[in-house]
Parts: structure tokens; sequence; C-alpha cells
């Protein structure tokens, strides 16, 4: 009798030990095969989730033996992975969506409705952080939109800020530039003075530009296009971050930052300092 109440000890146990466990994974672009920090992984029916990191890859800590996991990411089409136990679900690809990019520009707490009421094709842009921190270097932020359709970036030969950009050919002052939707455009000439916004790459999580008039309704030109400048949020883990950047004419810069991570009661806090 004391072996059969051993045995379901054990099995008891083991149960336990079975449903609470750590799951990993990567998620990455399934055009361009780069990872896609800052995904959401959530696992369906909870409130259970994560972000991925600068890399694409994330860890999760779940209370069950099996379920589903919701991953999605901005511009990208939803994607549910199913897990039957605890260990790596491997690579997970998210694949553009391109309705979604076709249709509004994402801002940090909403959308702008910037294709609504529109008879005809929108061409929109995303540039994830990822591109972000290999184009921009020791240049301003206008350098991550220097390859993209219909944009013109001069002045990389100036100084630090002295960039300017035209969509479509026309200029800054007919082109709107939001900041998680608000503008940014100078009150005074519609112009853009880059260099009050030097700090703008090391926290943007993303730049969307719309090429061409869209209904949106902010008292701004928009005739060349719209540009939106998209920041980051609280990190939901813990960790930090630091790097250097070295260039001519004695430009030397460093930032660093840290991130407490999400409590249990869904605080929060980001601090980061950079100097140049």
């Amino acid at each position: 009798m004391k072996k059969i109440y051993l045995a379901i000890v054990a099995i008891l146990v083991s149960a336990m030990a079975f449903s609470q466990g750590t799951i990993t994974g990567t998620v990455v672009d399934g055009e361009l095969g780069g990872p896609l920090p800052g995904a959401s992984v959530v696992v369906k029916g909870t409130s259970i989730g994560t972000s991925t990191d600068f890399d694409g890859n994330f860890t999760l800590e779940v209370n069950q033996a099996s379920g589903t996991l919701v991953v999605s990411y901005i511009g990208f089409v939803k994607k549910n992975i199913s897990f039957s136990s605890t260990g790596s679900v491997g690579t997970i690809t998210l694949q553009p969506d391109a309705e979604e990019l076709e249709g509004v520009v994402v801002v940090g707490t909403g959308i702008i409705d910037l294709a609504a009421d529109r008879k005809t094709p929108i061409a929109v842009s995303s540039v994830p952080v990822k591109i972000i921190q290999e184009k921009i270097g020791t240049q301003d932020v206008t350098m991550t939109l220097v390859n993209t359709p219909s944009v013109y970036v001069s002045g990389q030969s100036g100084g630090f800020g002295d960039t300017n950009m035209r969509v479509r050919g026309f200029d800054q002052d007919n082109t709107a530039f939001l900041l998680n939707g608000q503008p940014i455009n100078g009150m005074e000439d519609g112009l853009m003075y880059w260099s009050n916004w030097s700090g703008l790459n090391d926290i943007a999580s993303g730049v969307q530009i719309q090429r061409g008039l869209g209904s949106s309704k902010l008292a701004i030109s928009s005739v060349g296009g719209t540009v939106n400048f998209v920041t980051k949020a609280t990190e939901m883990n813990e960790g930090g971050f630091g790097y250097a950047t070295v260039a001519n004419n004695n430009y030397i810069k460093t930032s660093a930052g840290y991130n407490t991570g999400i409590s249990d009661k869904g605080w929060g806090l980001s601090v980061m300092l950079s100097h140049w």
C-alpha cells in the first residue's frame, strides 16, 4: 500500500513539474529573414506574455502543459503556434500583412486612419528597428529612409542634422512629420530641423511613411506624404544596453539604457542617457 501511495505522489509531482516550465523561440521576418524585435508572444486565453528581444528571441514562463501561443507584430499577419510541452518551439516566421500596412499607420497608443475614403492605392513603407540601427551609424534619423522609393535625402556631407528630405519631390514643409501621431514640423515655416531630434533614432521602434495624400484629419500639409516615427515602449523583461560611436571631426556619442521590466502590478520603467 505504501508503494501505491509513493507512486501516486510521484505522478502528482511529475504532473506539477510538467505543467510549469519555460518556452523559448525566435520570431523572424518571412520576407527579409531577419529577427523581429518587440514582437508580442502571448499564451492564448491568458494574460501571460512577453516580447522578443533585439535578436527576435523570447523566453516565456508557462503554468500549463499545452496551449497555443499567439505571435503578432505590427504590419505582419498574426500566427498561432501550438505547444504540448515546455522547451523550444523553434523559429516562428511571420509574413508581412499588405492590407494592414496600406490601411493604417500605427502610433504609440492607437492608429491614424490614412486610407479611409480613398479609392486609389496608397503606398506605405515600414522600417523596423533593426534596419534603423543598421543604417543610422553616426547620422541623423533621416538615413533610415534613404533607400525608400520616392524619398530623396540630401545633405549627408554637411553637419549633423543639416539633412533635407524630399518625399515625391516635395520639400519638408509639404510633408507631414509625426512623432507617435503628433505633428513635429516647425510651427512657423513647417520645416524640419533634424539637429533638434538627434536622439530620435535611439528611441525609435519603427518608422512608417505614406507617400502621397491620405485622409488624415491633421491640419498640416502632407502633399508629399506622411512620415510617422514610433517610439519604443517599456520592455516586458528586465535588461539594458550600452554602446559608443565615433566619427570624424571629433564626433563621439555614448548611450546607455536600462529597463526594469513589467512588474506583477503592470508597472515598468525605462531610462536612457545619451551624450554626443
